[in-house]
């Protein structure tokens, strides 16, 4: 069976997952897939454009989220629907970390990264300002969920005794993030 740019974006994805930028080469590709070099060339010009639909494929995975969130009405339901997302996410292998380091190192990365981040901070915080908040409330509390959800992500990443459930992560945020605190 021949294989289709997917899958080569998927094995792709996966080095990327555990190897790093560095590791995503075309003959550890092919050698993983058991077909010759000549089938990535069919879909891909070269490397970078492989690195290129993976980067892609991240951004729309962000995306994806964000339209699936809006399908609920209420802006409690929207937060718990994206948590809730996010959550089913960081069950599956996540190049997210390897595509921060190689951001570090490649200012093109870098920019988008930024721009995708942005993107995320700044729906939270109109998520929150749905809910109620005034603007400087809302972004600070999307400023702390997103830096506490990648924190979670990555100790849920690297340390396999790590046993907060992340719904419980999920609900405790939320609780909260969406506390109106008087005086």
């Amino acid at each position: 069976m021949a294989l289709t740019k997917e899958d080569w974006i998927d094995a792709g994805w996966s080095l990327m997952t555990s190897k790093g930028v560095e590791g995503v080469k075309v003959e550890v590709l092919a050698r993983q897939l058991k077909v010759s070099k000549g089938s990535f060339y069919w879909h891909f010009k070269n490397r970078h454009e492989l690195l290129e639909a993976i980067l892609q494929r991240w951004e729309e995975q962000t995306m994806f989220l964000i339209q699936e969130s809006q399908k609920t009405a209420h802006p409690k339901d929207r937060l718990v629907k994206l948590f809730s997302l996010i959550s089913q996410i960081c069950q599956e292998p996540d190049p997210e970390p390897a595509i921060f380091l190689w951001a570090n190192r490649d200012p093109q990365v870098q920019k988008r990264v930024r721009e995708l981040e942005n993107k995320r901070v700044d729906y939270l915080s109109m998520l929150f300002k749905d809910y109620g908040f005034d603007a400087i409330a809302a972004k600070n509390r999307a400023e702390v969920a997103y830096m506490a959800m990648m924190g979670f992500a990555d100790r849920q990443g690297r340390d396999s005794q790590f046993d907060l459930k992340m719904e419980d992560f999920n609900n405790f945020l939320l609780s909260l993030l969406t506390l109106s605190i008087k005086n």
